[in-house]
């Protein structure tokens, strides 16, 4: 590794002289405050004075500014459903330093990675009015109080605004900070193309439909360097999401003839308090935890059946047949589901139903249980169809971690930097 710095009294040695390029090399971003970006408007962002930030050979130290479209490098709007990025350049010489916003993620326009340096960025997307306590207001600012729900707006997601120091782990695009240190992504994850998963407007989220459960969705967020919510972060995330209606996709998409998933970001008025989409509605969302189904499932069937066949959501044993009497099948029953004394036992399942639907892999083991749906993973929210029931704090506690449900899809999280 080469000696970037030396202690030559005489200063003969360049790499002992107080150089402006020594201090850039050595301060990078200095902050007294992490969030040196906030949102403070519809469409402005206020970068905060006293940041002493490195550009190439440079070393500027910020003054209180306010940014909007006018500073884009390319356009004369913000658009929906985009990530942008907010730089520093060094225009040379002895002037001041020039901030402009881009889409691009590596460099705005007219300058490159040696005099421009990306500082932060944010979302646009629809947003919520709240007041000081996260809380939604109405056009005359009174917390949950007539005509609340349609009170939302087009701007810059203010909980999406990030820095270098206040960032998540992973990548930040389309994510919003919902506190305790936790980021959520603001959209249902849909395919990035590359077996992993991502937050995008105006995307078809991926859910059962494609094969995927409980499992594989975990595989794909670990390729994303991502998680599952937890239910109590779902909650804080969807807070202030108004609940579905049956009769119309106003406030969700939620309507009871509604046939199936709709593509991420399009009902304006699914927005909760930080600016996360769709957490009413649409498709169910897989959680990070699990609980015991103390009344079981048995198998379904007329009373005292023969045999069952495995319905085909339900993981690596979908279409499988099971004989009653061995293991999980009753020898007699009184009728439908309905548990007696003869029915379910510990046993290794007869049809292990951890296989992995989405890359063949039927080989991960199986699972020790009394009824045959013992294990349930939690969803929340709700689906396309649930209408009323649908809601930020709605959750489903009957679902296998291994069911292949059309319904249900996944939203992630993660730690801060």
């Amino acid at each position: 590794m080469p000696r970037a710095m030396l202690d030559d009294p005489n200063k003969l040695d360049p790499r002992a002289q107080v150089r402006t390029a020594l201090f850039a090399m050595v301060s990078d971003v200095v902050a007294p405050n992490p969030t040196y970006l906030r949102a403070t408007g519809d469409n402005m962002l206020t970068v905060a004075a006293g940041i002493t930030v490195a550009v190439g050979t440079s070393v500027f130290s910020t003054a209180l500014t306010n940014l909007g479209a006018g500073n884009l490098d390319t356009g004369a709007s913000f658009a929906i459903g985009m990530n942008y990025y907010v730089y520093i350049c060094d225009p040379g010489g002895s002037g001041d330093e020039i901030y402009l916003i881009s889409l691009n993620a590596t460099s705005p326009q007219g300058y490159n990675a040696t005099n421009s340096r990306r500082i932060g960025g944010f979302h646009v997307g629809m947003c919520r009015r709240v007041d000081s306590m996260m809380r939604p207001i109405n056009a005359g600012g009174v917390a949950w109080d007539t005509g609340w729900e349609a009170n939302v707006y087009l701007g810059i997601v203010p909980a999406s605004v990030w820095t270098l120091k206040h960032r998540p782990k992973c990548a930040p695009e389309g994510m919003v900070y919902i506190g305790s240190s936790v980021w959520a992504d603001i959209y249902l994850n849909s395919s990035d193309g590359a077996d992993g998963l991502q937050s995008v407007y105006n995307a078809i989220p991926l859910t059962g439909t494609e094969g995927h459960n409980w499992y594989s969705f975990n595989d794909r967020a670990l390729a994303v360097e991502k998680r599952l919510m937890t239910y109590a972060e779902f909650c804080k995330m969807a807070y202030g999401s108004p609940q579905g209606n049956a009769a119309d996709n106003l406030n969700a998409w939620s309507a009871t003839t509604n046939t199936g998933r709709n593509p991420t970001g399009l009902v304006d008025r699914a927005v909760s308090a930080v600016g996360a989409r769709e957490a009413v509605a649409n498709c169910w969302e897989w959680l990070d935890e699990s609980i015991t189904n103390a009344s079981g499932y048995t198998l379904n069937g007329t009373t005292a059946p023969t045999s069952y066949t495995y319905p085909w959501w339900d993981g690596g044993r979908g279409g499988l047949v099971n004989t009653t009497g061995t293991n999980h099948g009753p020898t007699t029953r009184t009728s439908g589901n309905t548990p007696n004394s003869t029915q379910g036992q510990w046993n290794w399942d007869p049809d292990t139903p951890l296989g992995d639907t989405t890359d063949g892999n039927p080989d991960n083991g199986n699972i020790f249980q009394y009824f045959d749906w013992s294990l349930v993973a939690l969803l929340a929210g709700g689906d396309w169809g649930n209408g009323a029931r649908a809601g930020s704090r709605a959750v489903s506690c009957n679902r296998g971690p291994w069911d292949v449900g059309t319904g249900i899809g996944v939203r992630l999280a993660c730690e801060s930097l």
